[in-house]
């Protein structure tokens, strides 16, 4: 299904190419094409499905400055329904096919698409067609590989550092207590539960589920996951989970009379997200749980907050029509993202190759963007930002720093966990 209406951007018509950009697939004299694989509907799309909209605020609004050195950003949007059919799938599950179709368009690079097990199934083939996997949505560490992937770069951190994060944090406030864990059978599970031993917690009962388990039954597929951890006797519960799974987790736990401490992974938390699902409670049963973010949250006094509300309200129909002006966690990761891509452009220069923008990336540290802590890659890691701090659910619509403090770390097990020194700066003058 391609978002032709909402999503594509008309941006100006494509005209004959200087001879420096004839053979670069997707670049024009006057336009870049880029695409992206996103679940904007089935059993992913509940708050993923605003990231594409985002992103493409950005772009109309770079694009109505006058594009980047004279380029506009075409934007095509094909739903893959996170490569799972039913539960409300309209598009096309197959990932891959829907890549094909966009490596026909063609287009410079995919950017943004989101899923560990949807872009792990196209690596090879955007490798083998010299396409770029840029800002993949998705902490796995598969994104880190530049020996085997050279053009494949991941964006968020990765489970493993937010594990690690999660697990220095639950051995200093809760010691004593008897920790669970719930991830999604993939590498945002396993990556996760690697990351979490690390930090120095080992869960007395650890369970994997399958997205097609979720579609297949419902919420009630998670309930002999509830009943087992409330049974092992787990006051803190970790769970490595998508929107629609937290709210079953939650919403299992409540019915059952159990409430643990939750601690929760960025990639399912989102208060407005989540919470709307669990409307029908008295009471959130998510309020009080603790999550990582690497963006500022809605109600700080980041000048990004400002800024991305303004981008969204002018250029986002969803925002102000479905949204009514909240911002959300979904929403910044897709700002995030598409500003990152449009300041590596910017960085790379006039004359774009693929090469010459691979080149920039991987030499050039981003310290003007959305995320709290610079995003830089170098030859050696392609992972994406390594920093953030931890927060805490305080209504169905909002989260708050829990102390302020930002971590930094790295994929790898053994590396330690440190206060950031370097932070991100603010916005730069050409983007505001």
């Amino acid at each position: 299904m391609l978002l032709c209406v909402g999503l594509v951007s008309a941006g100006t018509s494509i005209v004959t190419a200087g001879a420096s950009s004839k053979s670069v697939p997707g670049v024009t004299a006057h336009q870049i094409t880029i695409g992206s694989t996103q679940p904007v509907t089935g059993i992913a799309s509940a708050g993923y499905n605003e990231i594409a909209y985002a992103a493409q605020a950005v772009f109309k609004y770079v694009n109505a400055k006058g594009g980047i050195y004279g380029r506009t950003i075409k934007y095509v949007v094909k739903d893959d329904c996170y490569g799972t059919p039913g539960f409300g799938c309209t598009g096309n599950p197959s990932t891959v096919a829907n890549t094909r179709t966009l490596l026909a368009t063609p287009v410079f690079a995919t950017v943004g698409s989101l899923g560990t097990p949807t872009q792990d199934s196209v690596r090879s083939l955007l490798k083998s067609n010299g396409v770029p996997q840029l800002y993949v949505n998705s902490g796995s560490r598969d994104w880190n590989n530049p020996g085997q992937y050279p053009g494949l770069f991941g964006w968020q951190p990765s489970y493993n550092e937010e594990g690690k994060i999660f697990g220095q944090y639950i051995k200093k406030t809760y010691p004593s207590a008897k920790v669970c864990f719930l991830g999604q059978g993939d590498d945002f599970g396993a990556d996760g539960l690697a990351g979490l031993e690390a930090g120095g917690v080992t869960p007395v009962n650890h369970q994997m589920y399958n997205v097609g388990g979720l579609v297949a039954q419902g919420a009630v597929y998670f309930k002999s996951f509830i009943t087992d951890f409330a049974t092992a006797g787990c006051s803190v519960v970790v769970l490595d989970t998508i929107p629609g799974a937290t709210d079953a987790a939650l919403a299992d736990a409540t019915l059952g009379g159990y409430s643990p401490h939750w601690v929760i992974s960025n990639v399912g938390s989102d208060p407005v997200t989540v919470g709307g699902p669990l409307a029908s409670f008295p009471t959130d049963p998510e309020i009080g749980a603790v999550s990582f973010s690497y963006l500022p949250t809605p109600g700080s006094g980041s000048p990004w907050i400002a800024w991305m509300k303004n981008v969204l309200t002018k250029y986002d129909p969803l925002f102000t029509s479905q949204l009514h002006g909240q911002l959300n966690g979904n929403l910044e990761n897709g700002v995030g993202w598409a500003v990152s891509f449009v300041e590596a452009l910017k960085a790379n220069g006039k004359v774009l190759t693929r090469a010459s923008f691979l080149k920039t990336l991987t030499t050039t540290t981003f310290k003007q963007t959305p995320s709290l802590t610079p995003l830089s890659y170098t030859s050696k890691d392609h992972q994406g930002v390594n920093g953030g701090y931890l927060d805490v659910v305080t209504s169905a619509t909002s989260a708050k720093p829990l102390t302020g403090a930002i971590f930094t770390t790295t994929s790898s097990n053994s590396s330690p966990i440190t206060f950031a020194k370097n932070l991100s700066t603010g916005i730069p003058s050409w983007l505001k």
